[in-house]
C-alpha cells in the first residue's frame, strides 16, 4: 500500500508539469499569431487599405461601382413600377369604355348624320376571315351578365396564328392595354364606309397607324395578352358605332361567308342592341347574401372590385346581407 502511494506521489508532479508546459506552448503560439495579425492590421491602416476610415467617414466607391449600384437601383425601380401597373387588372367593362371613348373620338367625323348610310352593302367576295382558326371559343352576346362584343377564335398550339385584315382599310389605332389588362394588344382598321374592325389579344403587331391594307394582309400574330385565359383572336365589327355579330356575316366553321353581299342595316342593329340591353337590365343589380364578398360579386359580373366600389360609392370592403349593389 505504501509503495502505491509513493508511486502516485512521484507521478502526480510530473503530470502537472507536463500540462503546464503544454499550456505555456499554446499561449505562446496564440500570442505570436495575434501579434502577426496586429502588425498586418496596422500596416493596412497606415496604407489606407483598411475597410474603415479613421475619420468615421463613409467608404468611398469607385466611379464604376457607383454607376453599377445606381443602374441596379433604377432597374429595380422600373421593374417594381411595371409589376405594380400590371397587378391592377382592367375589367372588361373598363376596357370596353376606354375603347369606346377612343373609337368615338377617332370616327366622330364619319358618324355625322349627313354621311351615314342607313344600309351598307358589303361585297363579301373580297373579304377574308382574319384567322386560320375555325373554332369559335366564345360567341357574340351576353356572357356573365355583360356583353361580349365580338367573336373569339381559339388559337391552338402548332397552327398558324397569323392575323390578317378582314376587309381593305387603313390602320386607325394601335393600342396596348397591358399584359393582363383589357384587350391587351389590339389594332383597329377603318374601312372608309363607316365600318370598323378590331383585332385583340395579339402577341404582336406588324403594322403602324396610317398603313393601307388589303383584305388578307398581315396585321400581326395572335396571342394571349390582356384579360385572356388562352391564346385566341377577339374579332369585332362595328358600323357607325353599333356592334355587329360577325357570325351574321361570316361562316367561321366553314371558312367562308354567308352571302356574297351582306346587308348591314342600322335600324336592325339598333333593335338588336336594345334587346340585349333590356335583358342586361334584369341583372344590373345584385342583392347581397350571407357569405358574399366584393371579390365574389365582382367576378360574377365580370368587373373589378375597384369598379364595383365606384358604382356604389363604397369606401371600404364591408357589405351586409340585404344590401343592393349596382353591378353595371
Amino acid at each position: 500500500m505504501k509503495i502505491k502511494i509513493l508511486i502516485l506521489a512521484t507521478l502526480f508532479p510530473l503530470t502537472i508539469c507536463a500540462r503546464d508546459v503544454s499550456l505555456t506552448e499554446d499561449s505562446e503560439f496564440f500570442q505570436n499569431k495575434l501579434q502577426a495579425n496586429d502588425s498586418v492590421s496596422v500596416e493596412q491602416i497606415e496604407s489606407n487599405e483598411s475597410p474603415i476610415n479613421a475619420g468615421n467617414e463613409e467608404p468611398s466607391l469607385s466611379n464604376e461601382s457607383a454607376e453599377n449600384i445606381e443602374n441596379k437601383e433604377e432597374s429595380d425601380d422600373s421593374s417594381y413600377s411595371e409589376n405594380t401597373e400590371n397587378s391592377e387588372e382592367m375589367s372588361q367593362e373598363e376596357a370596353d369604355a376606354e375603347l369606346a371613348a377612343a373609337t368615338d373620338s377617332l370616327f366622330a367625323d364619319s358618324t355625322a348624320s349627313d354621311s351615314i348610310l342607313k344600309t351598307l352593302e358589303l361585297d363579301m367576295t373580297t373579304a377574308v376571315i382574319p384567322s386560320e382558326s375555325r373554332r369559335i371559343a366564345s360567341p357574340y352576346g351576353i356572357r356573365t351578365y355583360r356583353m361580349h362584343r365580338g367573336v373569339d377564335l381559339g388559337l391552338c398550339h402548332g397552327e398558324d396564328r397569323t392575323i390578317v385584315a378582314a376587309f381593305a382599310g387603313t390602320v386607325k389605332l394601335i393600342r396596348n392595354q397591358g399584359r393582363r389588362r383589357g384587350y391587351g394588344k389590339y389594332v383597329i382598321l377603318d374601312h372608309g364606309n363607316g365600318l370598323t374592325t378590331l383585332y385583340a389579344h395579339l402577341a404582336s403587331w406588324q403594322v403602324k397607324v396610317g398603313d393601307e391594307l388589303q383584305a388578307g394582309d398581315t396585321i400581326g400574330v395572335g396571342g394571349n395578352t390582356g384579360r385572356s385565359f388562352g391564346a385566341h383572336l377577339h374579332f369585332e365589327m362595328r358600323y357607325h358605332g353599333l356592334y355587329i355579330d360577325p357570325t351574321t356575316v361570316f361562316n367561321f366553321e366553314e371558312g367562308t361567308f354567308l352571302n356574297t353581299v351582306a346587308s348591314i342595316d342600322l335600324a336592325a342593329l339598333q333593335t338588336t342592341e336594345d334587346e340585349f340591353q333590356k335583358e342586361l337590365s334584369k341583372h344590373r343589380y345584385y342583392k347581397v347574401r350571407r357569405g358574399d364578398c366584393l371579390g365574389k360579386i365582382a367576378r360574377k359580373y365580370g368587373i373589378s372590385v375597384r369598379r364595383l366600389k365606384q358604382l356604389n360609392h363604397l369606401k371600404g370592403d364591408r357589405i351586409r346581407p340585404g344590401q343592393v349593389l349596382k353591378c353595371s
